[in-house]
């Protein structure tokens, strides 16, 4: 099965769930997708940290989708989409940094895909911590 459809397949049912949802669907869209990443980085911070074997194939394959899934929540951070959310208002009080976390995230995790089809295991692990930084980073100002 190629990446696009394993993708599809792996957010379809919660990103169907929030389009047939109530009033703030941006939130429950952005929510389904950041869902779904936790869901993948989980495994590669598991190998991380040694608390799962590592698995080159697994790796890479979790790498290549994370990087298309960090391109995708962006989108539905929408004005006035904070209401019953984790979002914070500050995300759009300071939306050029926000904006600005988001680029790192995307960038952080296609230099994850990128060292994992290169192969140099430690190097990958260690961007693993890279990924979860620019994470952090953006979580700390703008998530409750």
């Amino acid at each position: 099965m190629k990446k696009p459809a394993l993708i599809l397949l792996a957010i379809a049912a919660p990103l169907l769930n929030a389009c047939s949802s109530g009033p703030n669907e941006a939130a429950e869209y952005r929510h389904s997708i950041f869902h779904v990443i936790a869901w993948h980085f989980g495994t590669l911070g598991a190998m991380a940290k040694g608390e799962q074997p590592f698995d080159q194939a697994v790796f890479e394959r979790k790498a290549g989708i994370l990087e298309n899934l960090a391109r995708l929540p962006w989108e539905g951070f929408q004005e006035g989409t904070a209401d019953g959310s984790d979002a914070k208002p500050e995300i759009w009080e300071n939306k050029a940094d926000f904006d600005a976390k988001a680029d790192d995230l995307m960038r952080e995790t296609a230099e994850l895909s990128r060292l994992s089809r290169e192969g140099d295991q430690q190097a990958m692990l260690a961007q693993v911590g890279q990924v979860g930084q620019a994470c952090k980073a953006c979580h700390q100002e703008y998530r409750k």
